[in-house]
């Protein structure tokens, strides 16, 4: 994705300021982070301006602005509440249309269209807006009719073909809507709308791979498309691929943090890996188990080497992981010979001599101090101050607590920042621990 440095008050400086100007520009805005924080802080000066402006013409032309920029940022009932009061104005008027659009008052956007038309001029792209209108509105053949019209001037426009896919769609034309849709693509492989509706009838229709590919190249297109990104990160989770779900989730979450879907998909999603975790652990263990209960008679071992380890009581793999080297070697006629064939056994099934007193001696060090007595705490690890204080304002005290947490848990903690995830996962290292898996979303 290409970011754009933006400079918004020189943005809105050129003269005359033009519906296409402003489109633009919102492509522009959700390149990056920044820029939509360079909009937010826009918007504030604009509010604090307007209320302290005495010229009443520059006071106007800031409310005009500030309801393009709240458009812009998604804020349709604000920039409605804005623009509203500057109708007659004819960008005005084009955009309380947009806002009329998002709040489904379709009649009273084909006004708001018709008054933003200058005179005695085509303005193709307001007709199309309107023929976009009338569909929303469920007049589908209405809007057929006026997009087929308009054409006869127009063939090479990618817009008017997804609301010429869009309409016949609607009327149950499947096969005439992709050739549509296709056509659109074919003027603007980057279309994001055609693309999106694409995705949604192959993911309909049950051919995921297709969904997948049309989903994946909409969700690059700027500004976010969230309904996209929410799909594309459902059809992940449906092929059990939940790390990659939880990246399109946490995705909508960074642009828009109160998304309700999103919050709900991701919590599902990141339940979804832990249990896929577990089950992955548990079939784990129960094959660790099942080779460390094979018999030692299953294998071919020297006569001395088999006696050896029946009179020490050894009588399965399990059995030989708890013994040491040195214990084996100090047993009468247990020699070098019969050592080196062990071993064998043991690297074949990934195993080594003493491996079960080592795993005891390490969980031990993890859930007890050198008494073994009481839970190892956070204190007892090198953080800065700032990421301590981060720590104990979330209340975990225990090292055992923090290692059970994602990355995305303790993101979305107030205050906690990548910075601090990292110092923690640098600190558990040290203990051969880590964060919860999971916890990925870029």
């Amino acid at each position: 994705m290409v970011s754009y440095e933006l400079d918004l008050n020189e943005a809105f400086s050129t003269e005359p300021l033009t519906r296409e100007n402003v489109l633009s520009l919102k492509n522009q805005i959700y390149t990056s982070k920044a820029n939509y924080e360079e909009l937010e802080n826009k918007i504030k000066a604009l509010r604090s301006s307007i209320s302290s402006e005495k010229d009443a013409s520059v006071a106007k032309k800031n409310n005009l602005i500030l309801g393009i920029c709240l458009w812009i940022s998604g804020n349709a009932d604000e920039a409605f509440d804005v623009l509203t009061t500057l109708k007659a104005n004819k960008i005005a008027a084009y955009f309380l249309g947009k806002c009329y659009q998002e709040r489904e008052e379709y009649e009273k956007a084909l006004e708001c269209f018709e008054c933003s038309k200058h005179a005695n001029e085509d303005e193709f792209e307001i007709q199309v807006n309107i023929a976009e209108t009338q569909r929303q509105s469920g007049d589908s053949q209405g809007a057929l009719k006026m997009i087929q019209k308009l054409a006869k001037g127009h063939d090479d426009d990618a817009d008017l073909h997804y609301q010429w896919a869009h309409c016949l769609d609607n009327l149950g034309k499947y096969d005439e809507a992709l050739t549509h849709y296709n056509r659109t693509l074919e003027i603007d492989p980057n279309h994001p709308n055609s693309l999106f509706r694409l995705a949604y009838y192959y993911d309909l229709s049950g051919d995921d791979e297709k969904a997948l590919e049309y989903y994946e190249k909409c969700v690059e297109t700027v500004p976010l498309y969230t309904n996209a990104m929410i799909n594309l990160g459902l059809l992940y989770e449906d092929k059990d691929n939940y790390e990659k779900a939880i990246s399109c989730f946490y995705a909508v979450l960074q642009s828009y943090p109160n998304h309700k879907a999103a919050k709900l998909f991701l919590k599902d999603a990141e339940a979804g890996l832990n249990m896929l975790y577990d089950d992955d652990k548990v079939k784990k263990q129960d094959k660790e188990i099942e080779v460390l209960n094979i018999p030692i008679s299953d294998f071919e071992l020297s006569v001395r080497s088999k006696n050896c380890l029946e009179r020490m009581n050894i009588i399965t793999l399990a059995d030989l992981t708890k013994v040491t080297e040195y214990e084996l070697l100090s047993y009468k006629n247990f020699g070098e010979t019969s050592l080196t064939e062990i071993k064998h056994i043991l690297n074949q099934k990934g195993l080594r001599l003493g491996q079960a007193v080592e795993s005891d001696l390490f969980i031990g060090s993890d859930v007890s101090d050198d008494n073994g007595e009481q839970p190892r705490t956070i204190s007892q690890l090198e953080f800065s101050e700032d990421c301590r204080n981060a720590i104990q304002e979330i209340g975990y005290e225990t090292i055992s607590d923090l290692a059970s947490k994602t990355e995305t848990e303790l993101l979305e903690q107030d205050g906690f920042t990548q910075a601090f995830v990292d110092e923690i996962n640098n600190q558990l290292e040290t203990l051969g621990l880590s964060l919860h898996s999971g916890n990925n979303v870029d």
